[in-house]
């Protein structure tokens, strides 16, 4: 008996919850049946008005020096950037570990300049723009007592600043 009212009580409630055909949904004055709008509610969109609007854009004022960095295809916003080597004195996880170390190379080698790149996890010092690798090792013997663990490395560098001299002719 109590197999047969456990079953009835399932198959009354399976059957109760069935979707029902003739159901209707109520939104707006609009009734909604199986999924279709009634004709009668159907308005049209008017793309013949002449209306005229504005539009206010607000932006940086950095943005059109990167578009014209862009536009030029140059390979750095300081200058071409050439084959050549620098030096990596330094690298840690830390950023501002790393900001201190290249302060305290730009104290000690101020002719030289020195840059921090970011590659995952680290942050590492490269230092110098040199054309040749001979150019890198003879500065890397003059570091190498304070950054020991200074290696040579190919980069892409910044074109020298050539010195201009003026000679007089007689």
């Amino acid at each position: 008996m109590k197999t047969v009212l456990t079953l009835s009580i399932a198959l009354f409630s399976f059957v109760s919850f069935t979707q029902d055909e003739t159901l209707a949904f109520f939104v707006k004055d609009t009734v909604l049946i199986k999924d279709t709008l009634l004709l009668d509610t159907i308005c049209e969109l008017d793309f013949t008005t002449q209306k005229k609007g504005s539009v206010l854009i607000v932006k940086d004022e950095r943005l059109d020096q990167i578009t014209e960095f862009i536009g030029r295809k140059r390979e750095s916003i300081e200058g071409t950037l050439i084959d050549g080597y620098r030096i990596q004195i330094f690298f840690a996880e830390s950023r501002t570990i790393t900001q201190t170390q290249k302060a305290t190379f730009i104290n000690l080698y101020n002719e030289h300049k020195a840059y921090i790149d970011y590659l995952a996890p680290n942050y590492r010092i490269r230092v110098g723009n040199f054309r040749t690798k001979l150019q890198a090792e003879k500065f890397k013997q003059e570091l190498i007592s304070t950054y020991p663990t200074s290696i040579v490395l190919k980069d892409k560098i910044e074109l020298p600043l050539l010195s201009i001299e003026t000679t007089e002719i007689k």
